[in-house]
């Protein structure tokens, strides 16, 4: 059973990935999560904190799916999921961009180090997270494509890392 926490973010998410960052509030939180009216504010006094919850959440469970698993298996699980439209409404609204700013950046730092170890090189890892947020955020605005189609982006990719990745 999940805590009160993690309950709290992860229905932050499902209200930012349906709704949007504006309706993101915490009665709507608590609404969404099932659980008495100022239940997420005494746990996120502050929309700051409610935000940095719900990015660490999303950065949390992103990990967990992608942990020895097939990167297009990954992929296929994150397009289209309330929870990559979450993240990306996150890294799209100025106002969310600068109310997170550091644990923003402390998380996606986090992200290029792991895939600086896959692929050798920080300018690589760098390319490699912005094609792959590339063809997530094409997924969500165009439409899931088919396996065989995400497979072969995928290996465009791993070409165009070329050697030493």
């Amino acid at each position: 059973m999940k805590d009160r926490k993690s309950r709290l973010a992860d229905a932050a998410i499902d209200v930012l990935g349906h709704d949007g960052v504006r309706a993101l509030t915490h009665r709507a939180v608590d609404a969404r999560a099932g659980l008495p009216q100022g239940t997420c504010s005494y746990h996120f006094p502050t929309r700051n904190a409610l935000l940095t919850a719900a990015l660490e959440r999303i950065a949390e469970l992103d990990l967990a799916d992608s942990e020895g698993r097939d990167l297009a298996d990954v992929l296929a699980g994150w397009a289209g999921s309330p929870r990559t439209r979450a993240r990306f409404m996150l890294m799209l609204d100025p106002q969310a961009r600068r109310e997170l700013g550091e644990a923003a950046a402390r998380l996606a730092d986090g992200f290029v180090e792991r895939a600086e170890r896959l692929t050798g090189s920080r300018a690589r890892a760098r390319l490699m997270i912005g094609l792959i947020d590339g063809l997530l955020l094409d997924e969500l605005t165009r439409g899931t494509v088919s396996p065989e189609e995400r497979r072969e982006r995928l290996t465009a990719i791993g070409e165009i890392l070329g050697p030493g990745r």
